[in-house]
């Protein structure tokens, strides 16, 4: 009787793991159809597998390199004299740590393993220390790339903001994954990840008596071998979990269709987060719940989570805070779901990972939450931070520009829009779309003088057109403006324009930095 129900729960959990897959895949197959989704899921692994797998090897090979150098030639015994002080009252850890952060900072999350493959630098180490790596090296993934991009588009401060949200989330993930380590395997408090024996001192002093070519040489050699079996480790990782969230994350394609392409996929997880959006407009102040894309993507990888915002700016829902909390949580996170897994096997300790993911979970949290405030508290001392020219669609002092380069065209910054008898100025896409995104990226950063509200829009037409065109031209700018007056209604009141007040529709137009004439635009562009 006890094999016949061992031999039914072991059935039973054979077709609940059935059910499972099946209900994701099939779900999803019914959305896509089941070869575009078939052929997605091989084309975004294998574009994983030669654009982003093989860099983050390259990465390890060189950062491997490098780290064994520092390793070789004394820069660890000095970075732990100076940043001891540091390193332990904020993460206890050895001051020798703060070289992983330097690594992954530079390069990516998997430069930490390179070093603690190397026993005289893991020696540094308790083993609850030396597995807690992983959150703390992860903590600062990628991030000059993640502070490069953000300030290319346009803002410097907010950057800042979001590095120092991301510190304080890094302290939270690794005391936090310490205290579960410790709390698991109590003895590792005492015991060292690593020993220094006669024969490795032995082994040091041999490679000290030899040349000083050769022990360059031969540490860059060692140290990229490691880099590539660290390259090779990840590769599970990145392909699985980066593919199945990108799936859930991303939608159709380009033309809204799907045709099978890689990184494609059904937008369940920004829906998911949609429903419960007052919270992280709470907590990230965030006002809109595709924003959430971003974190989610960085699940998977930070870099094709950076994609998102110059489509974001271009529709207006970015503003400074959302930078700075993109940037927090985009290095803490950095890809953590693709990483984590491989991280502690190759250090060895797989079987904690579960708890590692749940620490670095939380510290992304906590530095989302952190650089959400600190922006808060800046904008609250010194004001909203200043933007510069470089961002994607940034226009700060002047009018959008529309250059009439047709019958039936425009020019908006270098997209061309063709005005078309059965559109709506409410689709996505469309010439009213844009420009209230433009209007809405620019409604907090623009400087007016002596108080003169800027015209929303300034035509530039090479010949005269049509009567029809002309009104046509006039009424998608029009929508575009009144699409933005509701917009903005909505975040000073929360609600709709035409739920207002006559009080609140005259202090609304009074905090509108732009205006717009149909009748003068109208005469600019028949000149």
């Amino acid at each position: 009787m006890e094999n016949k129900t061992k031999g039914f729960k072991k059935y039973l959990v054979g077709i609940i793991c059935l059910a499972i897959v099946v209900g994701i895949f099939g779900g999803i197959g019914s959305v896509m159809g089941l070869p575009n989704m078939l052929n997605t899921i091989m084309k975004t692994a294998h574009d994983l597998l030669l654009n982003t797998v093989f860099y983050l090897m390259a990465i390890c090979v060189i950062t491997g390199a490098l780290g064994r150098i520092f390793v070789e030639f004394g820069v660890v015994s000095l970075l732990e004299r100076i940043l001891r002080p540091l390193m332990k009252p904020l993460f206890n850890l050895p001051g020798v740590a703060s070289l992983g952060a330097v690594m992954t900072f530079l390069s990516d999350n998997p430069a930490i393993i390179s070093l603690a493959k190397d026993k005289r630098f893991s020696s540094y180490f308790k083993k609850f220390q030396f597995i807690s790596l992983t959150n703390f090296g992860t903590a600062f993934g990628m991030g000059l790339l993640v502070i490069v991009f953000m300030i290319s588009q346009g803002y410097f401060v907010e950057p800042l903001l979001g590095l120092l949200g991301a510190f304080i989330g890094c302290i939270v993930s690794t005391r936090l994954m310490q205290r579960f380590i410790l709390k698991q395997y109590p003895e590792f408090e005492e015991e060292f990840a690593a020993v220094l024996d006669e024969s490795d001192m032995q082994a040091d002093d041999e490679v000290k008596e030899t040349s000083l070519f050769t022990r360059i040489l031969n540490s860059l050699l060692d140290g990229g071998k490691t880099g590539v079996d660290v390259g090779l480790s990840i590769i599970p990782g990145v392909l699985i979990i980066s593919t199945l969230v990108m799936l859930l994350t991303f939608g159709a394609g380009d033309n809204g269709i799907y045709d099978g392409a890689a990184y494609e996929g059904v937008e369940f997880l920004p829906w998911l987060f949609g429903q419960v959006n007052f919270i992280f407009e709470w907590l990230f102040g965030f006002e809109h719940p595709a924003l959430m894309a971003f974190p989610i993507t960085s699940l998977g990888a930070v870099g094709a989570a950076l994609s998102l915002v110059p489509e974001f700016s271009a529709q207006g829902i970015i503003n400074g805070n959302a930078i700075a909390v993109f940037t927090a949580i985009g290095m803490c996170w950095s890809g953590y779901l693709s990483t984590h897994t491989a991280m502690l096997d190759s250090l060895g300790y797989r079987k904690l990972t579960s708890k590692a993911i749940l620490a670095h979970t939380i510290g992304g949290l906590v530095a989302a939450i952190a650089a959400h405030w600190l922006f808060f508290l800046y904008t609250l001392v010194f004001g909203t931070p200043a933007t510069f020219e470089g961002g994607a669609d940034r226009y700060t002092t002047s009018p959008i520009v529309i250059e009439i380069v047709g019958e039936n065209q425009v020019r908006l910054g270098d997209r061309v829009f063709t005005d078309e008898a059965d559109d709506t100025p409410e689709e996505e896409g469309s010439l009213a779309r844009v420009i209230e995104g433009m209007l809405l990226s620019n409604h907090d950063q623009v400087e007016l003088v002596d108080g003169v509200k800027i015209d929303a829009a300034d035509f530039i037409s090479a010949e005269k057109l049509s009567e029809e065109t002309r009104e046509s031209l006039v009424s998608e700018v029009e929508a575009g403006f009144a699409m933005y007056r509701n917009s903005v209604a909505k975040q000073m009141y929360g609600k709709e324009l035409s739920e207002l007040t006559a009080e609140e529709v005259a202090a609304l137009d009074e905090a509108i930095p732009f205006q717009f004439s149909k009748t003068e635009s109208a005469e600019v562009v028949a000149e």
